[in-house]
């Protein structure tokens, strides 16, 4: 059974009614009981204190506590803080089940999935081992069947890092309070995006300029339509947690009653996966390389952090090589590191706030990935491969809900794009692999304590890329999503 634009926009109608019936009910339930639920344990916080207005964006308050290595600059800080209830468990675990439908087709053909199910498992611990030193630990395990219906999945650390706070103290400069203006995180971690992909309230639908690679064409959700593709080494995405060391800081500048932060990242190439030139066919040939990448960002914000309240400007960008030889040698071994071809990134980030519940906030960026990646590829007369991306989300979340005057909603909207200006396969039509997705969502939070979470959610993802099919046909794909998303 495939189904209609029509079909899935009508479902989404009749779920929100419902969506609004059932929390309208629910509402005069739910205590006024307003942090991974780890730290709401530890600080004996609500829910709100951190998030807009619950799990998993994050208000101002919550980035800077972030920013801060999660320290108040209490005694609390500490993990053996005598004051610490015996009800503190510094591990929180996070999962969605719900209903899920999503087809994609291309060329007269597609692929439809549609049931019950739930999404992969997280065990989070973030904290503090002593006074300014914190810590971050991200499992995801192995898991038969997860995803609604997409198969098996393999276990791994998506992030670990220990992160040394105000190092600038050993340096004989003292910090103001609450600015820590020389910090150094080692280990694997988000890079410090302009907003961030893991704390993002989307739960279906990535950013599509963090992980957008020329060459591959771009899919949501579910694929497996026949496209057309060619071969690109470099696997490099600035959404992907990277390994690395992070140099950061924080200050509150007074003239602009805000925030100026910085961050600067040395990551390491060892975890790249592109096809390499060289590999014998039946090989399973090694990847990665010793070579360093490069990503930093700044911002200043006005008036507040930029989220909640204030204003914010920032600028990113990303800077280094992707191997691109097989070591003769040793196939299995990791890469030729001189093998290496160029790429960067470019970018500015927005975000702008009304009335402490509207959140108008987007990002551009440019890439370019050099024609000596495609040239190693076999690939003839290859060419740099150029594109833009940007995205645009619209963020509100009442106090109370005009008209019904319920609190606890929160309403989304995001437009995400890709343009290309050139591909590195000159064969490829320049709009090749061109995106535009549109994602709207909303959630209403049933329950949030100082020990757990839990969000009705309603999600969906129209999207559109050119040109990407074997006989030059669009992809089109997409997705619904209701269910429970609930942490503790």
């Amino acid at each position: 059974m495939k189904y209609s634009i029509g079909h899935v926009r009508a479902g989404i109608a009749a779920l929100l009614v419902l969506f609004a019936m059932v929390s309208y009910e629910l509402s005069g339930f739910v205590q006024r009981a307003e942090a991974i639920p780890a730290f709401a344990r530890k600080y004996d916080f609500k829910c709100n204190v951190c998030h807009v207005p619950g799990f998993p964006k994050l208000n101002d308050f919550g980035n800077l506590f972030r920013d801060r290595g999660y320290q108040l600059g209490s005694d609390a800080d500490s993990p053996v803080y005598e004051g610490i209830g015996m009800g503190y468990w510094p591990v929180s675990l996070r999962t969605t089940v719900g209903y899920q439908a999503a087809n994609v087709r291309t060329d007269g053909s597609g692929v439809t999935t549609g049931g019950f199910g739930f999404t992969g498992l997280d065990l989070l611990s973030f904290g503090t081992l002593d006074r300014n030193l914190a810590f971050g630990v991200v499992f995801t395990p192995g898991l038969g069947s997860a995803g609604f219906g997409t198969g098996a999945s393999d276990g791994d650390l998506e992030a670990a890092f220990v992160r040394l706070m105000r190092l600038e103290r050993f340096l004989g400069v003292k910090s103001a309070s609450g600015d820590y203006l020389l910090n150094l995180k080692v280990g694997k971690f988000e890079l410090d995006l302009p907003f961030s992909e893991k704390r993002s309230p989307t739960l279906n639908t990535t950013f599509a300029m963090y992980h957008y690679m020329p060459g591959t064409p771009y899919t949501a959700t579910i694929g497996g339509t026949s496209t057309s593709s060619y071969l690109n080494p470099n696997t490099f995405a600035i959404g992907e947690n990277q390994p690395g060391a992070e140099l950061s800081g924080i200050k509150k500048t007074t003239g602009t009653d805000g925030y100026f932060r910085y961050s600067f990242s040395a990551l390491a190439t060892n975890s790249f996966s592109g096809p390499l030139s060289g590999c014998a066919s039946g090989t399973t040939c090694g990847t990665g390389g010793r070579n360093v990448n490069f990503y930093g960002h700044v911002t200043q914000s006005f008036g507040g952090y930029g989220i909640v309240t204030g204003q914010r400007i920032g600028l990113f960008g990303a800077y280094g090589t992707a191997p691109t030889l097989v070591n003769p040698t040793c196939p299995t071994c990791q890469a030729v590191a001189g093998s290496g071809q160029p790429f960067s990134r470019l970018g500015v980030d927005v975000s702008l706030t009304l009335n402490g519940e509207w959140n108008l906030f987007g990002a551009w960026m440019w890439g370019n990935d050099s024609k000596n990646m495609f040239v190693s590829q076999g690939i003839a007369d290859a060419q740099n491969a150029s594109w833009n991306g940007a995205f645009v989300e619209l963020d509100y979340a009442p106090a109370l809900l005009p008209f019904f005057e319920m609190p606890d909603w929160f309403f989304a909207y995001r437009y995400d794009l890709i343009r290309n200006n050139r591909q590195g396969d000159p064969t490829f039509a320049k709009n090749y692999n061109n995106v535009d997705s549109h994602t709207v969502l909303v959630r209403y939070f049933i329950h949030h304590s100082t020990r757990t979470d839990l969000a009705l959610h309603a999600e969906y993802n129209s999207y559109r890329t050119t040109g990407v099919g074997t006989n030059g046909g669009d992809l089109l794909g997409q997705t619904m999503l209701v269910g429970f998303d609930f942490a503790y």
